[in-house]
């Protein structure tokens, strides 16, 4: 093993997708990157998850929780616990994804060509659809009440091939310079799930860091390309936490246009589920969104690296 190469630590938040995890865990071990450990935060999980990776991946650190405090405590704990072998990047991964093998030793490669790069993403693509995208990211625009989303569900092609800047990107999977989160703080876990990506690519860009699309590194996503029944607390905290997202952070040339952008947004994932099948997800979608605007967004939690 080469000590020159960089350290990578992988944080794996795992809640009750046990063979999505060893699925996962299977491609990770087999990739051709040298220097890599990886550890798996099981959020209590119900089905047996933390047996079947002791038994199956031996050379797996778990580090076991005794209550589901959420995605954004999981991957805390998970970086925490890693930063005493003192690694040079952070690579967070979803547990329903696989990962080709040269994927993280370009992610890498790209971390090192930049010293200002923070964040280095895989290109997302749908594990049942390959030529499909799942998203690339978002920019934003000072015109614009609301970022632009790019590439989601897009065709792939060569011109999403390249290493692209963008504002946010979905914490699918993310390479993470130790030194960025050093100075910029953790995942938010007042979110609990959702946006706490979005989160902290924003403090990133804030404090003058970049934020980039791998598109030679590709890894495969196990979502739906169709909408699929969310349960319902998942659906109240997206919901409530795009309002207190866009609350925190202001974006396009005034709040009020930024809010209007989000009404008619909402109305028309009301109408999506009024006409798709889902009208018991209307309820916590408009509880979600309003707890979001008459609650005070909450200070930063739990973002302390020590």
């Amino acid at each position: 093993m080469d000590n020159e190469t960089p350290l990578v630590v992988v944080v794996i938040a795992n809640w009750n997708l046990r063979k999505d995890l060893l699925e996962c865990l299977g491609s990770l071990y087999e990739t051709d990157y040298p220097r890599m450990h990886v550890i798996v935060v099981d959020n209590n999980s119900s089905d047996d998850s933390v047996a079947y990776v002791e038994q199956q991946f031996p050379q797996t650190q778990l580090i076991k929780r005794t209550e589901n405090g959420g995605y954004a405590v999981a991957l805390n704990d998970g970086i925490r616990a890693g930063a005493v072998l003192d690694p040079e990047f952070y690579f967070i991964l979803n547990n329903d994804t696989l990962v080709p093998a040269d994927t993280l030793g370009k992610l890498v490669e790209v971390l090192l060509s930049d010293e200002k790069i923070a964040i280095a993403a895989p290109k997302i693509i749908y594990h049942d659809h390959p030529e499909r995208i799942f998203s690339l990211g978002d920019h934003i625009y000072p015109w614009l009440p609301l970022p632009v989303r790019v590439g989601r569900k897009a065709y792939d092609r060569p011109a999403y091939s390249k290493t692209m800047e963008f504002d946010y990107l979905f914490g699918c999977a993310l390479l993470i310079r130790t030194e960025s989160l050093k100075q910029v703080g953790l995942f938010d876990t007042s979110f609990f799930m959702y946006y706490e990506d979005a989160d902290i690519c924003r403090r990133m860009r804030d404090k003058g860091w970049k934020n980039v699309r791998v598109g030679a590194a590709v890894i495969r996503h196990k979502a739906s390309l169709s909408s699929k029944l969310v349960p319902e607390k998942m659906v109240y905290l997206k919901a409530r936490n795009r309002s207190w997202f866009y609350r925190r952070y202001r974006h396009g040339p005034c709040q009020a246009c930024t809010f209007l952008a989000l009404f008619f947004g909402s109305l028309k994932t009301v109408l999506t589920y009024m006409f798709t099948g889902k009208s018991a997800q209307i309820r916590p979608y408009i509880t979600g969104a309003i707890d979001g605007l008459k609650q005070a967004v909450p200070p930063l939690a739990d973002t302390n690296w020590n």
